[in-house]
């Protein structure tokens, strides 16, 4: 923007002023040279800003250099009286005049917009601004200060003079109603209301500067400022934990009756919907050591709290299992599984779902004995009907334990307790579940039921886990010797290889003594075949 002709008039009255002075190398007095500083310079930047201008220069180079000239030479030039001290304190005290009709203004812009957060925060980071703009001029205009005076004397800069007077007259004072204002601002921004949230940061990185305003004494310029690595303290102590403290109460008040008027699974997206928006508003706004203790918040009031009610309502995991919802099933985990209630309460339904599809097998299993008896047969232990329907749901569990719930350990102990509890509650007394396990096992190991080698060898392994599973392996044994004999003596197994393999599964399992009379029948069964075979050939060749 091109000057006005009142300012080109100006700079020009001011650069003959600076040369005449130059010229005749006269002492300028101190009264008439700071007049001319403040009435020319710094009060020119102060109306430049106020009108917005901020893009500005408040001086054309020639107005620039005539102001520098004179402040200049009221402090260096030779035989003359040096007025460093005076132009530095009334430098001093021209900050802290603005800063302070800053504050009575910012005061009645609160006092007046009480229902209007960004209000205060749009003119809050405006007059935030223009001081740094200010202070950034005033440190131009007597950088000389910084060089020689400041140097010599030990005294704050000119740059941390002026961020100090913005700290004690317009922070100090109004520290509370800012962060009020901000926290006011982040709550209608979670109602959904439109935030500028460029604005909010802006506001929220004043606080480590703060830090900066109040220790710091040499800070060179206000990009030094800035540049430098800011101290927290401030911001976690004045506004983080108020900030957490908010953040936990707005959730804390609406997550009930969010619970309330929604499923679980509708609850559990908003939830999920919530935590990432948190995420992403932290990055936006926030320090970085805010993210983690937010997400903490979030996790507590939303989540925690309510873990138990969560799972356990008519809609909650239960009923997902039921109804085979596998998205809301892995997002309740992925969202529950870290909170001790959330992760027992899950298993726990987790548990009883199993065990009830478990049970309904056995009913089921129950029903055709009753058929049977009814029909005046008998139940045989021969069903591979139960069997294959609990590998299956087996099977199933697991792999939905593993795609859902990550493998998690606790799901897994949950699903052997319901198959535990089912294996050993026999139907009958006449045929128990060991029986029944032996029997298909039998069926695999005669090659009744046809498999590949790779099936096979899934399936007997599926059979150890059941077998694992009953309490009386001493009866799973007996029953299991009575069957291989019975494999043997028929010659109806599929391969020896196979037979050896299955009881080196039950002896890696349950050690050697468990598999000694399994392995001694083998043993003397291939001796007794190779024994068969050389008497034959002896006969052949007679």
């Amino acid at each position: 923007m091109a000057p006005s002709a009142t300012a080109i008039e100006r700079e020009h009255k001011l650069f003959e002023y600076a040369t005449e002075k130059s010229v005749d190398t006269a002492e300028i007095p101190l009264e008439e040279g700071w007049e001319k500083l403040r009435e020319q310079g710094i009060e020119v930047i102060v109306d430049v800003l106020r009108r917005c201008a901020t893009t500005c220069q408040p001086f054309g180079n020639k107005g620039y250099v005539s102001l520098y000239t004179i402040s200049y030479r009221m402090c260096s030039s030779v035989g003359n009286r040096d007025h460093s001290k005076a132009l530095y304190d009334r430098s001093q005290q021209e900050l802290i005049s603005i800063s302070q009709s800053v504050l009575g203004e910012l005061k009645q812009i609160h006092d007046t917009s009480t229902h209007c957060a960004e209000t205060f925060l749009r003119h809050f980071a405006h007059h935030w601004a223009n001081h740094k703009i200010l202070v950034k001029w005033i440190q131009q205009l007597f950088r000389h200060l910084d060089n020689g005076y400041v140097a010599n004397t030990s005294r704050a800069t000119l740059t941390s003079v002026g961020l100090r007077a913005f700290y004690d007259h317009v922070f100090i004072p109004l520290k509370f109603e800012l962060s009020e204002a901000i926290f006011f601002a982040i709550d209608c921004h979670r109602d959904g209301k439109d935030v500028d949230l460029g604005l909010i940061r802006s506001c929220v990185d004043v606080f480590p500067i703060m830090v900066l305003a109040s220790r710091v004494s040499n800070l060179a310029s206000i990009q030094a400022a800035t540049n430098t690595q800011m101290e927290v303290s401030l911001y976690l102590h004045e506004f983080e934990s108020k900030f957490l403290r908010r953040a936990s109460d707005y959730y804390a008040q609406n997550s009930k009756q969010w619970l309330e008027l929604a499923s679980a699974s509708n609850y559990l997206y908003k939830v999920e919907t919530i935590i990432r928006q948190e995420a992403e508003l932290s990055h936006q706004i926030l320090h970085a050591s805010t993210r983690d203790k937010l997400l903490k918040v979030c996790q507590r009031e939303l989540l925690e709290r309510h873990a138990d009610a969560i799972v356990n309502q008519g809609t909650g995991m239960h009923f997902l299992l039921e109804h085979d919802h596998p998205e809301d099933l892995q997002r309740m985990y992925l969202l529950l599984h870290s909170s001790p209630n959330g992760a027992a309460a899950m298993t726990c339904n987790f548990h009883h779902f199993a065990l009830g599809r478990a049970k309904a097998i056995l009913k089921e299993r129950a029903e055709r004995v009753l058929r049977l008896k009814a029909e005046g047969k008998v139940a045989s232990a021969d069903d591979p009907v139960m069997v294959e329907q609990l590998l299956a749901l087996r099977t199933r569990l697991t792999s939905m334990i593993a795609t859902f719930f990550a493998g998690d350990s606790q799901f897994e102990r949950a699903l052997d307790s319901a198959l535990q509890d089912v294996a050993n509650n026999d139907i009958s007394k006449e045929t128990t579940n060991i029986e029944i396990f032996v029997m298909y096992t039998d069926r695999i190991l005669s090659g009744k039921i046809k498999l590949p080698d790779e099936s096979m060898e899934h399936t007997l392994n599926e059979l150890l886990h059941l077998f694992l599973l009953i309490a009386d392996k001493d009866l799973y044994a007996e029953r299991y010797r009575e069957q291989l004999a019975k494999r043997l003596l028929a010659k109806r197994y599929v391969s020896l290889h196979t037979e050896r393999a299955m009881i080196v599964k039950l002896k890696t399992q349950q050690g050697a003594p468990f598999t000694t009379k399994l392995e001694g029948m083998i043993n003397d069964f291939t001796i007794g075949a190779l024994a068969i075979r050389l008497i034959m050939q002896n006969f052949s060749c007679r």
